[in-house]
C-alpha cells in the first residue's frame, strides 16, 4: 500500500518517488456520458527538485511495483473491479507498461489479475505521447504537468504567501483510462474509487 510525501511520516513510500501516488481523479468523460475517466498520478517529482537528494528523483514507474485502482461498486468498501498497470524496467530511456482488468474475487488479489487491457505498450516521456486504444477503453500512461500548486514559503512563514508555485515546470508520471460505465458499476448508480 503507498501513500504520500505529505502525509503523517513526510517521507516516500519505500524511500522511493516512483510509489508516491499523488492524485486520484474520477470524472464522466467530457464527451460520452456512457464513459467515466479515472486518473491517478505518481513521482510528484519526475522532473527533479534540486532539494531533494537524486536517487529520490529517479525516472519512470516503479517495475516492481502494482499500480492499482480499486472500484467498490456495492458499498462493502472491498474492491469488485480493479485495473492493474506493471511496468518493465527503464532502459535506455524506455519503458513499457501492461493494464489488467479485474472482477469479483480476482479485483480483490494483490497480484495483477483478469483480462489484459493492454500489454507492453510505451510509456509516454515527452510531449509527443498520445492516447492508445485499449479495446473498449482508451489509455494514457506518461508525463504530464503537475496539477498541484504549492507555495512552502508561504507555508514556512505563518501563511504569507509569495503566489510561487514550487511545482510550476514540474511533471507527474500519469496512468489515465476513459472506460465504459459498465465497467464500473454494479446494480446502483454510485461507486467508491
Amino acid at each position: 500500500m503507498s501513500n504520500h510525501f505529505s502525509a503523517a511520516n513526510l517521507k516516500f513510500p519505500g524511500d522511493d518517488a516512483r510509489l508516491d501516488l499523488t492524485d486520484l481523479y474520477v470524472f464522466r468523460a467530457p464527451d460520452d456520458r456512457d464513459k467515466t475517466v479515472l486518473i491517478i498520478d505518481a513521482n510528484p517529482f519526475w522532473s527533479g527538485m534540486s532539494t531533494f537528494p537524486p536517487f529520490l528523483m529517479t525516472s519512470g514507474f516503479h517495475p516492481d511495483a502494482v499500480y492499482r485502482i480499486n472500484i467498490d461498486n456495492d458499498g462493502d468498501a472491498e474492491a469488485d473491479r480493479a485495473f492493474s498497470f506493471v511496468f518493465s524496467e527503464l532502459e535506455g530511456g524506455r519503458q513499457t507498461g501492461t493494464g489488467y482488468y479485474a472482477t469479483d474475487s480476482r479485483a480483490r488479489q494483490a497480484e495483477p489479475s483478469g483480462d489484459t487491457l493492454i500489454g507492453g505498450t510505451p510509456v509516454g516521456f515527452d510531449a509527443n505521447a498520445t492516447p492508445v486504444q485499449a479495446g473498449d477503453c482508451r489509455l494514457f500512461i506518461g508525463v504530464r504537468s503537475d496539477p498541484f500548486f504549492g507555495d512552502p514559503e508561504g507555508y514556512a512563514h505563518g501563511f504569507h504567501f509569495t503566489g510561487q508555485d514550487a511545482f510550476a515546470n514540474k511533471n507527474v508520471l500519469s496512468i489515465a483510462l476513459e472506460v465504459p460505465n459498465d465497467m464500473l458499476f454494479g446494480a446502483g448508480p454510485a461507486i467508491g474509487v
